[in-house]
């Protein structure tokens, strides 16, 4: 159903249905959904934790008189935004570029919106961004297409050190594909360092893309702890990995890609080289190691400007001590 506002005599129903009934039951009575029935009720509650048609309907009425008008771009900022897009800035950095050195207040998705128009009338400057911003998508109502992974373990079950950061040895793992889907890359990254291991597939099968990891991490074995991936097909045979490399698979919640958002920037990065409808069959072994190169020669504000190469050797213990991250108060100094 198309959203429009409630009304004030929808706010009154509301009042006096919160009484008896749940939100689920007043939402099918209004024929709204329930989020919008909570979200309402949770945002206009008095003191005694009751719902206040008068407060709502009140509140309702002064944001509409302060409503702004949406901003509009004179040439001058046209040309501003022209500029630093094809310096390869995204909408979020412009954004932050032109208030702080002009003074002017931009929210990203005006860009974003400028861009599309701008495609639509035969442009190419949309071509300079990682990625044209989607259309959004509401996070309620969807349905999880795709099979279940067989042996999956949520990310919810995830250690918590994970997310702490404090050792290195913590990977994401996701692919990028190729044209026609008829080839494929496999990109995994270390969340600490960013150290970034780039591999070809040779095809988006289950085993091609458990061998190719395990032959990619083999090396990094000792610093090999747990991965993070998605519920794509092409990482069904994860348990493989798990037995190879001695290390805890974990996977995303459906749609919540950025669980793993590291490696969705980081894929994001390598698309700058290898844009969509590119076929990897065509791109050598030497180019997507050189691009690999490139990335983690990058230097990292998380690595006091050492690059993850760099890091990623400093990392190499001594003791048994595997995997910890050095002090970050004292900065090394760089191998390379």
């Amino acid at each position: 159903m198309s959203y429009t506002q409630l009304t004030q005599g929808e706010r009154y129903h509301i009042q006096y249905l919160s009484r008896h009934c749940t939100v689920t039951e007043i939402a099918k009575q209004l024929n709204r959904h329930k989020s919008t029935i909570s979200r309402e009720i949770r945002r206009h509650r008095t003191q005694g934790q009751q719902y206040s048609a008068e407060k709502a309907q009140r509140q309702s009425q002064t944001i509409k008189q302060r409503k702004r008008q949406p901003y509009k771009l004179d040439s001058q900022l046209i040309q501003h935004i022209d500029t630093l897009i094809r310096r390869k800035l995204s909408p979020e950095q412009v954004c932050a570029y032109l208030c702080k050195h002009h003074q002017i207040t931009l929210h990203h998705s005006t860009i974003y919106r400028y861009l599309r128009q701008d495609k639509s009338n035969g442009s190419t400057l949309w071509q300079h961004l990682r990625i044209c911003s989607k259309p959004y998508r509401k996070r309620y109502g969807s349905t999880w297409t795709r099979g279940k992974v067989p042996n999956r373990v949520g990310i919810e079950n995830r250690p918590a050190i994970v997310d702490q950061k404090s050792r290195i040895g913590d990977w994401e793992a996701d692919t990028i594909v190729g044209k026609g889907q008829k080839s494929a890359l496999l990109t995994l990254v270390e969340r600490v360092t960013r150290y970034t291991i780039i591999c070809r597939l040779d095809s988006l099968k289950a085993e091609d893309t458990a061998r190719a990891a395990v032959r990619a991490l083999k090396a990094h074995k000792d610093r090999v702890h747990t991965i993070t991936m998605d519920n794509g097909k092409e990482f069904y045979q994860h348990t493989k990995i798990t037995k190879a490399l001695k290390a805890e698979t974990y996977f995303c919640r459906p749609y919540h890609s950025w669980e793993k958002g590291l490696n969705e920037n980081t894929n994001g990065l390598i698309r700058q080289y290898f844009p969509k409808q590119t076929d990897f069959r065509n791109i050598s072994d030497r180019e997507i190691r050189r691009v690999q190169d490139e990335l983690n020669h990058r230097p990292r504000k998380n690595t006091w400007l050492r690059n993850a190469k760099c890091f990623i050797l400093e990392s190499v213990p001594t003791t048994n001590t595997l995997g910890r991250v050095p002090n970050l108060n004292k900065p090394k100094r760089a191998l390379f």
